[in-house]
């Protein structure tokens, strides 16, 4: 027989704990549970999916019940149990079960051993009488009983050159000083030598009683007929009263422990381990959480890090081990010896970062979804659906704990997985554990992971200390923003200025976008390609940037040459040049862009919706200008209008990245110290107020297509909606939003359709946008104000809300990965006053949002009867 190879355990454990979801399909099917006169325990469950059952006995005896001197016995009573009874011979039970297609076999494991059978369920009668025969009546036949112990002996050699085997055993021999965990559950080459037949028997019929079993039948059964014969099959099984003797509590571990062994392999293994809790404390649930973020797949914090992004390790996984006593988590890699040290490190680099943190809430999602989903597939078959009903009988005693631990999980917040690293996940408390190659001995045997960790912890504190963002206000009013990020060594550096289409005249719209183009095509000491082969040197890139509200620039380089870089950037917020060659050649690629756009008819009729929107506000322009201003545009006007908003009180500078923050202090200090404070205004800007009726623009052009956007006057950054606006948003928009299944899907109205609120510095605008046929340009209005409507008087679900959280606060944090995301967030939130730590607060203001606030801005906003409609459609034939 097989017993369960021990470091696959903690795979199976997982399987069996990350069970079903608080409505699964294991409660809605037939199921009986009862306790016979004898004390055994019977759960049947009615499947008929398919014409097959699986019938187990599970005994509620395991390695971890052992003594030292019967290391194994429970393995071996295994290989024995179908090798002959009083009325079958030696191996006549395995020989006639295949015969009929079915499977029979057996595992061990520390709290637990299980006998079971799979086969068509015709001849479930067999199988039932088979394994009530073995149970009851095993002879354990003597030379078969001498065949098996030198099969067992054989097992234990070879698993001394199965690797991941020898190294998990190895781990638990370290982690487990005085429980019996601390055994392999084969045993050891001596005890299984020594065992006896007398031991065995004595073993079996001490503990093989009905009172410590559970029998369980899954699968193409009748419920009332299966009980009949259950208790007709083990009508004369007698109880027992012993008890079996309290296992040794393991004591706390108060220091670092680590192991190393060599063997002619040619991988090193490496186990990081933390003892933790068992499978019913409440911290279960975070534990096997934070295995699936750290090590759970390609998508975990191990493998991007460690594995794809340093290549430091060529398979990491992390695994919660959470038996019936408190278990152990483990973290295991294989790798280069010479890798060891570095590896190590960043090892414990990922762990300490998510106790500080935390998982962020997408990475928590994805748990969700995984362990909801291991439903689906777990319960493929009756086999493992019964094999997880005898894992919570075992365990709980209650085959619907599944319901509490789904629960647990789907209540889990950051919080709780910061509480559980920080609880479990002690330096004190840390076992290392190595197999290596024999000629890469001496290497390994010369690591100092004390000295590591005690570097890890110091620079941990140190480490936080720089990771908590920094502003400081110059004397001149620059405002400096500072994130050290030494995880890559990349460094970003941005200036922001209040600016963009808000400040512009009509007579020079588009002038921005033009500073944006000319600010790094030279200085006064060096022209554009000079500065070009200086990027492409340090391995970087450096644009402007202008919009609706700002102008600025950003550079991102190595951070090796952080101090040229910064030099470069200097120079050219300082000293550009706007030399006049360059400028006609920027002025014939605006030119050529505002003539291709006239082809974009999406861009277009958003532009003549600013138009109808907007008819004070600076907004209602467009970015890229118009041919007649960006003709118009003079060098001295890109000079004077540099001047006036390029000045130190308007001014944030953000660096992130693989910097120190003293000496950027000092660098920003060196070269913009000296600027002098100006007299900044900003411009006059007349706002707009709602329509108050139905205001309508209509451009033809002789297109196949007919476009509009049709929508209302909306709110700014500061505005108090402004977090119910993005979740309706996020709930409309896109092809899962209502809009797009309802008009795109069932009505078939457009290809091209879409839901947005553009918020700005100030109100900006809520918009649906969509392209349609000509022919079906009034219907599709018609059928845009019927689903708005709806919305208005119906509002949203839970459903749609939720949803909508979910992704704006995922979208948010997979949006903040770069250096140049981090530096482009913090300078502009700092610009437009919403103060550069505005990015903690953006996920709980999300979350804040109720259904009532998002249909409270609906009625608030969508105002029917007075609203903006741009059309641009083919003339009239």
């Amino acid at each position: 027989m097989k017993c369960l190879r021990p470091y696959l355990i903690i795979a199976t454990i997982l399987i069996l704990v990350f069970g079903f979801g608080a409505d699964s399909p294991f409660l809605k099917e037939k199921y009986h549970r009862f306790v016979m006169e004898n004390g055994m325990t019977v759960v049947l469950e009615e499947n008929r999916n398919a014409p097959v059952v699986s019938i187990q006995i599970l005994i509620k005896v395991g390695s971890g019940d052992e003594k030292d001197d019967e290391a194994g016995i429970c393995h071996f009573i295994e290989h024995m149990l179908f090798k002959g009874t009083e009325k079958r011979k030696v191996r006549e039970m395995a020989r006639e079960i295949e015969s009929l297609g079915g499977r029979i076999n057996a595992y061990t494991s520390y709290d637990q051993t299980v006998y079971y059978i799979t086969i068509a369920s015709r001849y479930g009668d067999i199988a039932l009488d088979f394994l009530a025969d073995a149970i009851q009546h095993s002879i354990f036949d003597p030379v078969e009983l001498e065949r098996e112990r030198e099969v067992i002996l054989e097992e234990i050699r070879m698993g001394e050159d199965d690797p991941n085997g020898r190294i998990f055993r190895q781990t638990m021999a370290t982690v487990y000083q005085r429980h019996p965990y601390r055994r392999p559950i084969i045993g050891y080459e001596n005890t299984i030598r020594s065992i006896t037949r007398e031991q065995i028997i004595s073993f079996y019929k001490r503990w093989y009683v009905p009172n410590r079993m559970v029998f369980i039948a899954v699968g193409d059964i009748d419920l009332k007929e299966m009980e009949n014969k259950v208790r007709e099959a083990f009508k004369g099984f007698r109880p027992s009263t012993e008890e079996i003797p309290k296992r040794v509590n393991e004591p706390e571990l108060e220091e670092i422990k680590s192991i190393i062994s060599f063997g002619n392999f040619k991988e090193t293994y490496l186990h990081i381990a933390f003892p933790i809790t068992s499978a019913m404390d409440e911290d279960t649930p975070a534990l096997d959480a934070l295995s699936h973020i750290l090590g759970g797949g390609e998508a975990s914090r191990l493998v991007q890090k460690v594995k794809l992004e340093k290549a430091l390790v060529n398979t990491i996984s992390a695994s919660s081990f959470t038996p019936k006593d408190p278990g152990v988590f483990i973290i295991e890699a294989t790798l280069p010896p010479d890798n060891m040290e570095r590896a190590f490190e960043s090892i414990l680099e990922e762990i300490y970062r998510i106790s500080q943190e935390g998982p962020t809430s997408e990475e928590l999602h994805r748990v969700k979804v995984n362990v909801a989903s291991s439903l689906i597939y777990d319960r493929q078959t009756v086999q493992g659906k019964a094999r997880k009903i005898g894992f919570y009988e075992l365990i709980a005693g209650d085959i619907q704990f599944e319901k509490e631990y789904m629960r647990r999980i789907s209540l889990l917040e950051p919080e709780d997985l910061n509480r559980v690293v920080k609880k479990y996940f002690h330096k004190n408390r840390l076992i290392i554990s190595i197999l290596g190659p024999s000629e890469k001995a001496e290497l390994l045997k010369k690591i100092s992971f004390n000295s590591i960790i005690e570097g890890l912890r110091f620079s941990e504190r140190s480490a936080k200390e720089k990771e908590e963002i920094y502003k400081t206000v110059l004397d001149n009013g620059i405002r400096l923003i500072i994130k050290e990020n030494h995880s890559n060594p990349i460094v970003t550096i941005q200036a922001s200025f209040l600016g963009g289409v808000r400040f512009e005249r009509e007579d020079q719209n588009g002038i921005n976008q033009f500073l944006a183009l000319m600010i790094t095509k030279g200085t006064k000491r060096q022209d554009s390609l000079e500065i070009a082969k200086k990027i492409e040197r340090m391995a970087g890139s450096i644009s402007g940037f202008s919009g609706y509200n700002s102008f600025g620039l950003t550079l991102t380089c190595l951070s090796q040459h952080f101090e040229e870089a910064f030099s470069l950037f200097t120079e050219i917020i300082k000293e550009p040049s706007f030399d006049p060659q360059e400028i006609e050649k920027r002025r014939r690629s605006i030119l050529s862009a505002l003539r291709q756009q006239e082809d974009d008819l999406d861009r277009m009729v958003f532009k003549l919706f600013r138009k109808t929107i907007f008819e004070k506000h600076p907004y209602r322009m467009d970015p890229l200008g118009e041919i007649d201003s960006v003709k118009r545009i003079t060098r001295e006007d890109l000079n004077e209008y540099y001047k006036k908003i390029a000045v130190p009180e308007n001014m944030v500078i953000a660096v992130v990245g693989d910097i120190d923050r003293e000496n950027v202090i000092l660098s920003v200090k060196k070269e913009f110290g000296g600027l002098i404070k100006s007299n900044f205004t900003q411009p006059d800007i007349q706002m707009d107020s709602p329509p108050e009726k139905i205001k309508r623009k209509e451009l033809f052009q002789k297109k196949e297509q007919a476009h509009f956007v049709l929508g209302f006057l909306g709110i700014s950054f500061h505005d108090r909606d402004r977090y119910a606006i993005e979740v309706l948003d996020a709930a409309l928009s896109g092809q899962g939003g209502r809009l797009f299944y309802e008009l795109r899907d069932r009505e078939s109205f457009a290809y091209a359709l879409d839901f947005m609120a553009h918020t700005n510095l100030d109100p900006g605008y809520i918009s649906v946008y969509m392209a349609t046929h000509p022919k079906k340009l009034d219907k599709a209005i018609e059928g845009v104000l019927r689903e708005l409507r709806k919305v208005k008087e119906e509002g949203l679900s839970e459903d749609e809300i939720e949803r909508a959280k979910r992704y704006l606060i995922g979208n948010f944090e997979i949006g903040l990965q770069t250096n140049a995301a981090w530096a482009n967030q913090l300078s502009l939130d700092e610009l437009y006053g919403l103060g550069f730590d505005n990015y903690k607060d953006y996920p709980k203001k999300i979350q804040t949002v109720t259904k009532e606030d998002v249909n409270r801005v609906v009625k608030k906003y969508f105002n029917l009867n007075a609203y903006a409609i741009a059309i641009i459609r083919p003339p009239d034939e």
